[in-house]
């Protein structure tokens, strides 16, 4: 038998995979027998041509692509005589799918004809890449897998892995560790072809600094640029150990040195890091050119260094040229334009270098001050003047936000530009917008008003839209997701937006080659265009498996049931996408690598690579912060009913035990201590639980020991299981089970004694409860615009394991409204009802002390000190809580300063009252035993920006707070007293009150 090649081998780079193929004669063929012949090695090839082809084989049998795409590539067909473009077109064919690394064809004689054989060798594909070893950090392996480069899915060579290991070691080295050991290990997934690779790294020791050369025109002490590095210890003087932030903080640092000497322009470069083994110190060498003192300065203007060094750019890019110097020049006109110099004229000149010194002088003419005092837009009949001043960043003058107002010919250009396209992303493709500027307005010089005249023009809508091309997908579901249909305008933004509404349609349904053309032509009637549009679909790809990697102890059931993509499935990069957010949502991955195995080649289907890295097992936090507002008076006497002025420090230490058995499921602890309380929390999270990503389950344990310096301390155990269902992105179900028991600190009850049997004894209370949860704010911290609700049903019940028993309700709605650009208008409504059943005696006293509705305060009603609101005690004026609830918050806000700082009006109205049926809107308090009215607070506040939330001030003042008996003396002098303490022992009772002025400081907006 003698192999001849047909065609010569053509050699790419691909990877080795399995799948068995192979094509041979048909069935009830006789079987073919190769016929041995010695063709001279030039005619060889043309010997086998235009014979019929008896069979077509693979070698090896086990191919990567599957037997119907096989068959449907191969252009050479049993039966037909052997032509050499049938060859070719094969292998063309094969290699386009990018799964082979070489194909070779040979032939061979047989008794029916020309049996023609391809030899192929597959290729690799990256897969997982993870660091093993003893690494020392910096870097840690997070990095060290970064500097491989080995993209998930992407074809491997052997190239690539000489660039994976150089570029390990140069980070390794750049780090101060210059005796690496880096030895990969490849791990072969022959069914995918796929290559995990292990990378095992000793990272030896790392050098130590040592004494820096310094070359070049340093015109500063040696000395005091060793010691700017920051290399060497000032204590000790004992050089640190290398490392890559440390060589970077050590150049900027002396850059900054020499920026403090105004020489701008210095260079400082390290030329080399020099590794010496036997002392196991670097060398760094660094060139410095200092270059002249330079100073900036402004010639017409007094411009602060400060602001001169944040406008003028040169001292962030450590360098001066002609482009940063126009940047400054820009950046100060806008400055001076900001404050009110309209017409302010800015120009630059660099003086030459004398005695190793220079200038650059910014001149400066400011022209006389003005102030932006009107805005008018004319013309405008489509939008309203409100619309477009929306989009515009020209503003008149107010009285705290800008006392000059925004203007600049850059600022007015930018707005007429903006209006422009609104108008023309409306079908206004004529329109023209003209400004005009005023001096004088209204007689005042320094007054400026701008006009804005708007010639709309006609609107050109569409006449007629018709899309061809679509085949594979709902037309009329695709049509009616359009934005340029019949009767609405026509604009070429609306078309762009159409375009990527139709083409990420087709993405998601695994058309990833969709293209989309269009064109329009004038319709019979004026102004109206006929609008086209053309899709060519491509061809439809699918997933012909989903490979995970880097599990860890995480289930794979639990990643397949999240991931929720399947065989078969649109090769969808949203959907990918899509799963890898659901991925990351779990909270158990520390990073979520997707990607599509060989993305390039010509495939209908092709494996979704996920790899994964699990996050840390524990997770633990600490915090500290205090509280500080009218809390109360002193734990051990009667002074202060309504709260004094206080502050409590508290600390807080969390841990979390993640993904338990692998199934995402997690334990924390969460401690809280102060002079107020200590609290501790055990809490078991199931999310999916039953499979199902919208229902998650969780127990939780608490004990609270409440230092309450106003009226009691208590403590509390309590257990309970919750059930939660998301229903919707914005809408949520709990359904809860708690069982909890609270018992009070009888020595530290603030209350007549003859109430201490009824109110303090232990109490034992099983609920059953639901909560709503719709929250469609568009920031829950610092929500704009919006609505969010919560409903909160509960019975306790002796079925539940209750003593006492009755329903409680609670809801609370809250909506944020913009008047205008800049002001928001905030409410917040909240109302709750405890209703007692089978109970003996006045329904006020049926339900124990600790399970009322305590209230007012920071986040109710800022008229009262925090839980301070409500029915009190008649003898020493401390709160007792009541079984309804009713409050009205309403807030103005708006900017104050800048961007950053903001203010509120506010105004707090309600109560706490005994029960729904004392429940009154009246204003005014009958008697110092009256406390079922409406209270109400007015106030200001101010808000300052941060990335966590704004912090709050809010100074309010209580129009008509309650005024009450007041006890005076310790809790023994009460006991003392007697059944009636302020009728037997009347100098010690005397009417007070709540204070007229509250202060409140804290983080987050009030609602």
């Amino acid at each position: 038998m003698n192999l001849v090649r047909v065609w010569p081998a053509l050699v790419f780079a691909c990877l080795l995979w399995g799948g068995a193929s192979s094509l041979a004669a048909q069935p009830g063929e006789p079987p073919i027998n190769p016929v041995p012949s010695n063709p001279s090695p030039a005619n060889s090839a043309e010997k086998y041509l235009s014979r019929p082809v008896a069979a077509v084989l693979f070698v090896p049998p086990d191919q990567p692509l599957p037997r119907d795409e096989l068959s449907r590539l191969v252009a050479v067909q049993a039966g037909r005589p052997l032509a050499a473009s049938d060859v070719r077109e094969t292998i063309a064919r094969l290699f386009a799918t990018g799964r082979y690394l070489d194909i070779q064809a040979d032939a061979q004689n047989s008794n029916r004809g020309v049996v023609i054989r391809f030899l192929t060798r597959n290729r690799w594909f990256i897969g997982s890449v993870d660091i093993t070893g003893r690494v020392s950090s910096p870097p840690n392996a997070a990095q060290l897998e970064n500097a491989a480069q080995l993209d998930l899915g992407q074809p491997f060579t052997e190239e690539k892995m000489n660039a994976a290991i150089a570029g390990q070691r140069r980070l390794l080295e750049s780090n101060g560790l210059y005796r690496p050991q880096i030895r990969p290990v490849y791990e072969y997934d022959n069914a995918h072809q796929q290559m995990n690779f292990h990378f095992d790294v000793t990272s030896g020791p790392r050098a130590r600094f040592t004494t820096p050369v310094l070359s070049g025109d340093l015109q500063m002490d040696p000395r005091r640029i060793v010691d700017a590095t920051g290399w060497r210890r000032w204590l000790f003087h004992n050089w640190k150990k290398v490392t890559q932030a440390r060589v970077r903080d050590g150049l900027d640092a002396v850059r900054n040195l020499y920026e403090k000497e105004n020489r701008l322009e210095a260079r400082i470069s390290l030329v080399s890091l020099d590794y010496d083994p036997e002392t196991q110190t670097a060398l760094p060498r660094l060139n410095i050119e200092a270059g002249p003192r330079i100073q900036v300065r402004t010639i017409g203007a007094d411009v602060s260094q400060k602001n001169l060094r944040r406008l003028v750019p040169v001292f962030q890019e450590h360098t001066v040229d002609q482009d940063l110097l126009a940047e400054g020049a820009r950046n100060l006109r806008d400055y001076l334009e900001s404050r009110g110099y309209f017409d302010a004229q800015v120009e630059f000149k660099q003086q030459r270098v004398t005695n190793d010194r220079a200038s650059l002088d910014f001149l400066v003419n400011t022209g006389p001050r003005h102030r932006l005092a009107h805005i008018q837009i004319s013309g405008n009949h489509y939008f309203t003047a409100q619309a477009i001043r929306e989009r515009m960043l020209l503003e008149p003058a107010s009285l705290l936000l800008f006392r000059h107002g925004r203007y600049s010919e850059s600022l007015l250009h930018r707005d007429e530009d903006s209006i422009t396209k609104l108008y023309q992303s409306n079908g206004f493709r004529d329109v023209k917008v003209r400004d005009r500027i005023e001096d004088g307005y209204k007689g005042v010089p320094s007054d400026l008003a701008v006009y804005i005249d708007i010639d709309e023009g006609p609107q050109y809508l569409v006449n007629s839209l018709q899309v061809d091309g679509v085949t594979q997908l709902d037309k009329a579901a695709l049509v009616g997701r359009l934005s340029s249909v019949t009767g609405q305008p026509f604009s070429e933004s609306n078309v762009a937006v159409d375009r990527d509404t139709i083409l990420a349609e087709y993405f998601r349904n695994g058309y990833p080659n969709a293209t989309f053309e269009w064109s329009s032509e004038p319709a019979a009637q004026p102004h109206r265009v006929n609008l086209r549009y053309v899709i060519a679909e491509g061809r439809h790809e699918t997933i012909r498996d989903v490979l995970v990697s880097g599990l860890g102890v995480t289930r794979r059931k639990l990643v397949e049931e999240t991931v929720k993509l399947a065989p078969g499935d649109p090769l969808s990069p949203t959907a990918i996408t899509d799963a890898q957010r659901r991925l990351y949502d779990l909270g158990i991955f520390e990073r979520v690598d997707a990607a599509i195995q060989n993305p390039d080649g010509d495939t209908p289907s092709k494996y979704v690579l996920y790899d994964l890295e699990g996050a840390g097992r524990y997770t633990m936090a600490a915090g500290a912060g205090a509280e500080i507002a009218r809390i109360g008076g002193c734990q051990t006497c009667l002074d202060a009913p309504a709260g004094a002025t206080g502050f409590a420090p508290r600390v807080s230490f969390d841990i979390t035990r993640n993904n338990l058995w692998g199934l995402a499921h997690s334990l924390s602890l969460r401690t809280r201590a102060s002079t107020l309380e200590e609290q501790a929390l055990l809490n078991y999270t199931w999310p999916r639980f039953l499979d199902n990503d919208k229902l998650a389950v969780s127990f939780v344990g608490l004990y609270e020991d409440s230092r309450d310096v106003r009226t009691f301390s208590y403590k509390r155990e309590e257990g309970s299981a919750q059930l939660s269902q998301k229903l919707s992105k914005a809408t949520t179900l709990l359904y809860r089970y708690s069982y909890r028991h609270v018992s009070i600190d009888q020595a530290t009850l603030k209350i007549s004694p003859l109430l201490i049997p009824l109110l303090s004894q232990p109490v034992r209370v099983g609920m059953l409860s639901a909560t709503l949860v719709d929250d469609r704010r568009d920031d829950p911290l610092d929500p704009h615009r919006g609505m969010y609700t919560t409903v909160d049903f509960g019975l306790a019940d002796y079925v539940f394991g209750s003593q006492p028993n009755y329903f409680r309700f609670l809801a609370r709605n809250s909506t944020y409204h913009h008047l205008s650009r800049r002001f928001i208008l905030a409410r917040s409504t909240e109302f709750g009802d405890i209703s007692p059943f089978h109970y003996s005696g006045s329904a006020v006293d049926a339900i124990p002390l600790a399970e009322r509705f305590f209230a007012g305060g920071a986040s109710s009603n800022r008229g009262f000190p925090d839980f301070q609101a409500g029915p009190r005690d008649t003898s020493t004026g401390f709160p007792l809580g009541g079984n309804a609830v009713f409050f009205n918050q309403t807030e103005l806000r708006f900017p104050l300063l800048g961007d950053n700082v903001g203010g509120v009006l506010f105004h707090d109205a309600g109560n706490v009252y005994s029960q729904v049926t004392n429940m009154s809107l009246r204003t005014n308090q009958h008697d110092i035993a009256d406390f079922n009215y409406m209270v109400h607070a007015v106030g200001f506040g101010l808000r300052y920006r941060t990335p966590v939330g704004p912090v709050r001030l809010d100074l309010a003042y209580s129009i008509n707070p309650p005024r009450f008996f007041g006890f005076s003396g310790s809790e023994q002098d009460l006991v003392n007293a007697g059944p009636n303490p302020c009728q037997d022992q009347p100098s010690r009772c005397a009417v007070t009150g709540v204070s007229h002025f509250q202060f409140f400081f804290s983080i987050g907006q009030t609602f």
